[in-house]
């Protein structure tokens, strides 16, 4: 009888380990692929690819981005940049918490090297429902800023305060919207960013990805343009 009752013990105590690894899902994440090819009277290529993983153990949470886009038009290339995001939070209450967060930023015709920054700040959860997530963030850092040229202007090593903002909002069983605004506030230069992103989902974990970016830079070197826009339609796999 000692037996019986050890053996069903140890079956129920397998059976609630089981369902917490069920209900605790510590990584998550999305991989985007999108590729245009025009031939014939037009010439272009275009392929952009991002990866997006974050893992939360609470109160922890972790976030790190890795974007890159192409595009060649009669065998010339017109774009090229790569994006590194990473960003470490911890909920001191149920909704509020600290962060830090860095990015780094090539593109080879913005007039930059590269573009770099470190904050640390706090935010504030503002709804935390079923489907809906509303974060807002403010904070403080440092920024530096390489020109490819040093004829088109000077290197910038500058403070920065930052507001920013996420909302995530799922609006129906397979689809999703996000919108992300941030504020950089420099002594050289103001750098707006708009990340819009609409995401269907077509078939288990595959889902097709609408995004709409807009990056606006007050100052920037000679012959460069202060306001980029990318709408890039991709092939999303969530895990």
């Amino acid at each position: 009888m000692t037996i019986k009752y050890l053996a069903l013990a140890l079956s129920v105590a397998s059976a609630n380990v089981y369902a917490e690894d069920e209900v605790v899902k510590l990584w998550s994440g999305d991989v985007d692929f999108g590729y245009t090819n025009l031939t014939g009277n037009t010439e272009e290529s275009t392929m952009a690819g991002k990866v997006s993983v974050t893992r939360e153990n609470k109160p922890w949470k972790w976030d790190v981005i890795a974007e890159s886009l192409f595009s060649e038009t009669e065998d010339d290339r017109t774009a090229e940049k790569y994006l590194a995001f990473t960003r470490l939070a911890y909920n001191f209450t149920e909704k509020n918490y600290v962060f830090g967060r860095a990015t780094y930023e090539t593109d080879k015709f913005s007039g930059y090297d590269y573009q770099s920054t470190l904050t640390a700040g706090v935010g504030w959860n503002l709804y935390d429902l079923e489907t809906l997530d509303w974060d807002l963030e403010a904070g403080a850092g440092y920024r530096s800023s390489k020109v490819e040229d040093p004829t088109t202007g000077e290197d910038e090593d500058e403070p920065i305060v930052t507001l920013s903002t996420l909302v995530d909002w799922q609006f129906s069983e397979t689809a999703s919207f996000k919108q992300y605004l941030s504020y950089e506030k420099g002594d050289e230069s103001d750098i707006a960013y708009s990340r819009s992103e609409l995401k269907v989902q077509v078939i288990g974990a595959l889902a097709m990805k609408l995004s709409y970016n807009v990056k606006y830079q007050s100052e920037v070197p000679e012959g460069s343009e202060d306001t980029d826009t990318e709408t890039i339609v991709s092939v999303t796999y969530s895990f």
